[in-house]
């Protein structure tokens, strides 16, 4: 019969203490899961800046923001968003679309998640005049938007669209000023 001394014992034990602390400090070291959050305002600021662009109007989907921007020969979108632990920005999306004399200009996407339209008045005495812009996704249902002066909107779906419809712009009085 085997007869197990107390050192022998003692030494089982140790062995096992080791083996629980190293599985501990290999999970620990897993690398953090990546994650994604919407860029702050001082984020959004520096891209600007390393952009050379001037901002329109932005919008929060999700965990990403859309920076509606001009510069001086077109108008466009970025889908920004950070990705964390590593604290790095992220540009999904850039879309532009040149300057033209056009009354507007409409860009944006119908897929993904949070399908979105830009609506940009190119005209100043069409902007001058608009309060509201409201969007026609179909037959039943319109996505509407103030312009509080400024010179786009972004509309954002809450399902996906087959395709945006008319577009439709009001002053103060809720009068027509033009469709499109």
């Amino acid at each position: 019969m085997l007869v197990q001394t107390s050192s022998q014992k003692n030494s089982k034990v140790h062995k096992i203490l080791i083996l629980i602390v190293m599985m501990l400090f290999i999970s620990a070291c897993k690398p953090a899961a990546t994650t994604y959050r919407p860029p702050d305002h001082n984020e959004i600021i520096a891209f600007i800046k390393d952009q050379g662009i001037t901002p329109v109007v932005d919008k929060l989907l999700d965990d990403s923001i859309v920076l509606l921007y001009e510069n001086t020969t077109s108008f466009g979108y970025y889908t920004l968003t950070v990705r964390e632990p590593e604290g790095k920005p992220a540009m999904n999306h850039c879309v532009s679309a040149m300057k033209s004399d056009q009354p507007i200009l409409i860009i944006g996407q119908m897929s993904g998640n949070k399908p979105f339209l830009a609506v940009i008045i190119q005209d100043t005495a069409l902007l001058a005049e608009t309060t509201a812009i409201e969007v026609a996704i179909d037959s039943q249902n319109r996505l509407t938007a103030t312009t509080n002066g400024q010179k786009g909107v972004i509309l954002v779906s809450p399902s996906p669209v087959n395709d945006w419809g008319t577009i439709t712009l009001y002053n103060a009085q809720g009068k027509i000023l033009y469709r499109q």
